[in-house]
Parts: C-alpha cells; structure tokens; sequence
C-alpha cells in the first residue's frame, strides 16, 4: 500500500481519455474552474470490487459534488471494456476508458488506485492500494474534496 499526501511537485498528467460509452474526452483536470479531481484508478474492468468501490463513491456524489469535486472513474483497457465496466452502474460521474495505462505509467502506480488534487493537478493524496482493494472510504475522500476545495489561493500566493 502506498499513500503519499503531498509529494512536491507530483501532478496529474493532462490527460483527456474517452469516456465510456461515447468516447467523448473527459479531462482528468477539469479546465478554468474550481473543480478538485477525484480519480479511482480501478485494477481491471471486469473487477466486481473496483465496482463495489465505484458504486460507494457513487452513494456520496452529493457530499463530494458540494465541495467541487470532479470524480473520474479510470479503467484501463479499451473502451469497450469501460463500457462494461459502466453498464448498469447508474454512475453520476464519467468512466473513461486508459488503453495505454497512460496515468499509471505517468504516476508510477500498478493495481488500484485513488487519487485527489487541487484545480490546478497537483496531486493532494495519492493512495495506491495494488491488487486489493483498500481504499479510502467515500467519507475520507469527501474530507480530502473539503480540505482541498477550502485551500485559499491568496493564502497559497496564486489568484483564482
């Protein structure tokens, strides 16, 4: 397991991937706002407890979206295997599909992942959890969404 809260200088890559179904590009960093990404990194499409995990996140969408968050769900493989991964699963929030398993070559992560940043891609926490699936629970990740959504710019020397 390896969680890191604020390794310097650690930031999402820019990455638009296509979300399932549709292949319409979704951003892991949403552009000109204040939006903090949510990212679940899940291990494989046809992972019924990455499914588990996805459909608990889904339960705490109103929590999450009251403090901006943009929640992505990340699935590597082709876009039919996120299609599958997303069908049935009434999520409120984008299943992109990582053919190249871009963001984990990007991030140096293998297996399971969640991760949160700031507006503008720094990574806040990063939580790999490999081939298991402990991860943080939507309530940790709604506290993250707060902390980072709460952060001041003035105080961080940047202006919105």
């Amino acid at each position: 397991m390896d969680e890191l809260r604020a390794r310097p200088a650690e930031r999402l890559p820019d990455l638009r991937l296509p979300s399932a179904p549709g292949g319409v590009p979704v951003p892991l960093v949403p552009t000109g706002g204040r939006r903090v990404p949510v990212i679940l990194a899940v291990h494989a499409a046809g992972c019924a407890d990455c499914g588990a995990v996805a459909q608990s996140l889904a339960a705490a969408d109103a929590e999450l979206r009251e403090w901006d968050a943009h929640v992505v769900v990340v699935v590597p493989g082709d876009a039919e295997g996120a299609a599958r991964f997303a069908e049935g699963a009434g999520l409120p929030f984008p299943v992109v599909a990582d053919a190249e398993r871009k963001l984990w070559m990007r991030m140096g992560m293998e297996g399971a992942a969640m991760i949160v940043a700031d507006p503008w891609g720094e990574v806040r926490m990063r939580h790999v959890a490999g081939a298991a699936h402990d991860l943080p629970s939507p309530a940790e990740l709604v506290d993250w969404a707060r902390f980072v959504a709460m952060q001041c710019p003035e105080c961080e020397g940047e202006a919105w």
